[in-house]
């Protein structure tokens, strides 16, 4: 800001001027130029002559001279008019051509009655426009150029007011430009004569165009700063006690603060704030990047502030002195919003693409509700589908699961007609069931309080249900949770409609429109999931006689009425029998999954069903059926065997008049010894045989400690031929022997690349094999050549091949014993064995017989039968320290009737079917309690795995 001059009395100091009338008398004259002419000019008298070089009264031209005693002065001719016709003559020394002409600030000199006597080019750039304006007052020449008139009448003003006061006068004018709006500070300066009259005024001004355009927009920056909605803030990044100090922040950030408990802006480095620790881990990773930044690069990045679940965008731009950055800019923008809607429209993405995977629906939900509740905290979310009775999906509260158990879905459809009459699909909020008069709301009261519900259609326009949040207390929400619910309501409804019309379409294939019974894919289906978990199970297929006729005499109408009242007595009864399945097959025929120890019992009761007469037209009918059965694993080991085999026994009953059947398999055509003979001698050459390994499990620990070698015959011509056909043929042809060592040579060989090394084998041992004296020596080479340890063979014998010559079969067993080998007496309880017997041959396990297995777990007096003979076994087993296996377990009925009971090992189609060795290896790595070391109750201390030459 440029200061006033102080006021001016002696002009002659300054400028050297001479005022001189038409008739060259001197009006004014100052003492700058009579000092240099070098004579006084009294005022009132004519110039000395010679000073002018012009006749007296002369018209001055544009330029003349004065020659004074002392100095020659050139002068420019000012015409100031009047009724003197006076002029002013200005000396154009180093005054004005040196200082006021150069001088930057706009400088013009009036005199005392307003008159522009000099105007420098500051203050007017045109020299013409300059030359026009010398004698003319502000008004004349504002009207001139056609200014505004107020300008000459602001400059009038304080003209008046400096030639009044003497002192100087500064005002501030404004005026437009094609360049823009100009401002100018003027200041007006009296140059007054002794005796204080106005002899001139000069009066200059200030260009503060820029000064003020400068602090309107530090003004308005300041506003803007202010007024953001954006937290800003900038950070001191000079080194020593104040870096990392925020030195400013604008209202936004102390908002911002405030939202995370500080009420003002803490005079710490930022690292020391009082955050909450996950807050603070990612601000301190934050400021980290900044110390690396390059000199007068910019850093964007997003902060995520976890204990506040909250977002911000960071933008920072470094403040430089010279080359040195001193302090960051930063910038933060809240895009919770945005980052919450980004990660919901994911999990949306993600919820679509697993649907179309054919995924269920609480698993889609989950992941479309995924995270609401970390933001809507005490919020249960979930769906309500329009069923009968109504289903609830997602993590709704357990009571209200419960409630609408016990509701329609009509009910809902009503609620939504009544709120929703339009089907504008709006969220609707009810922050207290208690003060709601919806039907619906009432049932729910006991379950939850305060309820946000968007209603779901389909494409059809039908409601499908509602999508829920359910809070447990009265609860005034803000907007963000029904906004929420709005924007997941199309995903939620799609997803819902997809599942309605797969739930649709999978009854349709799994249910019989008709009956609303299984269909025959999904009895199928069932039986086959069962037979492969290994559960026992008994496939019945019952048709109605004559049923055709019915048709054709009473229509089909009649027909579908008596078969769904068919449907609904089997479906009687199969909750009162606990049956695995009933579906109808086809036309008029049934099936029905149960376990095999339900055949009698259900079949009676099924003959019983059609003692009661089916009514047809008002009328009572009489029906009869058949029934045929199948069991697996009895016979069939598959569901389509299963099926093929209860046919069978349908028509097996159709054809013998019966009402029910159990299918039983034709026996085989007998093939003559000679041909069986010279069979088995071909395939001893040809190796047709092999072995395949039925697993032995410990029922006290559920280990699988071992597997008996079963030999399987299937000759080129002849085919599958079962042990019981060829084995006598073996026996009574001399061929036991040839075959036997085969069996034992080939089990040794195979078991030894089993994965567990701690598994053992049984083989079947013949009399024949007993008797010969190099048996020994045999089994020592078998062992030899295989490399399998003695301790993991056990030999299996009959009881009538230890009696048959108890002398020489002691000493070859208590040889083979001394090696390792253990023995087992094989179908204990079917032969002649005495006690005797048990205790003086080396004997160290016991196999029960399957006769005494197949009636166990049931309530007959069979069962206690078996169970008593079980049970003394045990005991006798006990007492002679030897351990006792059951074979034929094939329940876990059975199974546990021998836990029960003391029984040690247990074999059978509980556990698997016998299998090759490749198989058996791959189920033995999958069973979960493998024997990882020394088989519980084994003497000696391995685990026996078995093998025999008969099933």
């Amino acid at each position: 800001m440029t200061h006033p001059p102080a006021p001016l009395t002696d002009p002659g100091d300054r400028l050297s001027v001479l005022l001189l009338r038409a008739d060259h008398t001197v009006l004014a004259a100052s003492t700058g130029l009579t000092d240099l002419l070098g004579l006084p000019l009294p005022t009132g008298e004519h110039l000395p002559p010679g000073l002018l070089d012009l006749p007296s009264g002369a018209a001055l031209p544009p330029q003349v001279t004065l020659r004074g005693p002392l100095s020659t002065v050139a002068c420019r001719t000012v015409p100031l008019g009047g009724p003197d016709e006076a002029a002013l003559l200005l000396a154009e020394h180093d005054l004005a051509a040196t200082i006021l002409d150069p001088l930057p600030l706009d400088v013009a000199v009036l005199d005392d009655q307003g008159r522009y006597v000099y105007v420098n080019p500051a203050a007017v750039q045109s020299a013409d426009v300059r030359r026009t304006i010398i004698g003319l007052t502000d008004r004349e020449y504002v009207t001139r150029r056609g200014h505004p008139p107020e300008r000459a009448e602001i400059r009038e003003h304080h003209f008046a007011q400096a030639r009044g006061s003497g002192e100087c006068v500064s005002f501030t004018e404004t005026f437009s430009t094609p360049t823009g709006p100009i401002t100018l500070h003027r200041t007006y300066v009296p140059l007054r004569s002794p005796e204080g009259t106005l002899r001139l005024m000069i009066g200059f001004g200030e260009d503060q165009t820029q000064d003020r355009s400068h602090a309107e927009q530090m003004n308005l920056l300041r506003t803007m700063v202010d007024t953001s909605v954006d937290p800003l803030l900038v950070l001191d990044a000079r080194p020593g006690e104040q870096h990392l100090r925020v030195v400013y922040g604008n209202p936004a950030m102390l908002d911002l603060l405030r939202h995370h408990g500080m009420e003002q802006l803490p005079d710490l480095p930022m690292p020391q704030w009082p955050m909450a620790e996950g807050n603070t881990v990612n601000i301190l990773a934050l400021l980290a990047q900044l110390t690396g930044l390059p000199v007068g690069s910019s850093y964007r990045d997003t902060l995520f502030l976890p204990d506040a679940q909250q977002w911000l965008e960071v933008h920072v731009n470094g403040i430089l002195d010279a080359d040195t950055c001193t302090h960051w800019a930063i910038s933060l923008r809240d895009v919770t919003a945005q980052r919450q809607g980004e990660l919901q429209q994911e999990r949306v993405t993600r919820a679509h693409r697993l649907a179309l995977t054919g995924a269920a629906l609480p698993e889609t939900l989950s992941l479309l509700l995924q995270g609401v509740d970390r933001f809507e905290i005490g919020w249960q979310l979930g769906l309500l589908i329009a069923d009968t009775p109504l289903q609830t999906v997602g993590p709704l509260p357990a009571g209200l699961t419960l409630a609408a158990q016990h509701l329609d879905g009509d009910l809902l459809r009503q609620h939504w007609h009544v709120l929703d009459p339009e089907r504008e699909g709006l969220p609707q909020t009810c922050p207290d069931l208690e003060r709601s008069p919806s039907p619906l709301h009432a049932a729910l009261r006991g379950a939850v309080r305060a309820l946000i519900e968007i209603p779901l259609y389909g494409r059809d326009g039908q409601l499908l249900g509602s999508l829920l949040a359910a809070h447990a207390t009265p609860h005034a929400w803000t907007a963000d949770l029904p906004a929420t619910l709005r924007h997941l309501e199309p995903s939620a409804a799609m997803l819902l409609e997809q599942h309605l019309n797969q739930a649709r379409l999978q009854r349709l294939a799994y249910h019989d429109p008709l009956t609303d019974l299984l269909s025959r894919a999904a009895l199928s289906e069932r039986a086959a999931a069962q037979l492969t978990a290994g559960e026992p199970l008994a496939l019945g297929l019952l048709d109605l006689e004559r049923f055709r006729f019915l048709n054709d005499g009473f229509g089909h109408a009649v027909g579908d009425q008596l078969l769904r009242e068919l449907a609904a007595r089997l479906t009687t009864l199969a909750a009162r029998h606990d049956l695995r399945g009933v579906a109808r097959m086809g036309g008029d025929e049934f099936g029905l999954l149960v376990h095999p120890n339900q055949i009698d019992a259900l079949s009676t009761d099924l003959r019983a069903l059609f003692d009661e007469p089916f009514e047809v037209r008002g009328t009572p009918l009489l029906l009869e059926g058949s029934l045929g059965w199948s069991v697996a694993p009895a016979t069939a080991h598959d569901a389509q065997t299963l099926l093929q085999q209860a046919d069978a026994a349908l028509y097996g009953a159709k054809r013998a008049q019966q009402f029910s059947q159990i299918y039983a398999p034709a026996p085989p055509a007998r093939i003559p010894s000679v041909t069986m003979e010279s069979a088995l001698r071909q395939s001893l050459r040809d190796r047709h045989f092999r072995l395949v390994y039925q697993p032995q499990v410990h029922l006290a620990t559920g280990q699988l400690v071992g597997a008996e070698a079963l030999l399987r015959w299937t000759h080129p011509t002849l085919g599958p031929v079962t042990p019981d056909q060829f084995i006598p043929v073996a026996e009574l042809a001399g061929l036991m022997p040839r075959l036997g060592e085969w069996v034992l040579r080939t089990a040794c060989q195979e078991v030894t690349r089993f994965s567990n090394p701690h598994l053992s084998v049984s083989v079947n041992v013949s009399s024949r094999q007993l008797s010969d004296p190099t048996f020994s020596d045999r089994v020592r080479q078998a062992l030899a050549d295989s490399g399998l340890h003695p301790q993991r063979l056990v030999l299996e014998v009959t009881e009538s091949g230890l009696i048959d010559n108890p002398t020489r079969v002691h000493e070859v067993l208590q040889n083979l014993r001394d090696l390792g080998v253990r023995v087992s007496m094989d179908d204990f309880g079917t032969g002649y064995a005495s006690l005797f017997s048990l205790r003086s041959l080396p004997v160290d396990e016991l196999k029960i017989d399957r006769a005494f297995v197949r009636d166990l777990g049931q309530d007959t007096q069979a069962a206690r039968e078996s169970q008593a003979i079980v049970m003394a076994s045990v005991l006798m087993a006990r007492a002679l320290d030897i351990e006792l296996l059951a074979e034929g377990v094939e329940t876990t009925e059975q199974e546990r009737a021998l836990r029960e009971a003391g029984c040690d090992l247990g074999q059978g189609w509980l556990y698997a079917r016998a299998l090759d060795p490749d198989d058996f290896d791959t189920f033995e790595q999958t069973w979960p309690a493998r024997l990882l070391g020394e088989r519980p109750g084994a003497t000696p201390a391995t685990a026996p795995a078995s093998g025999t030459l008969r099933d």
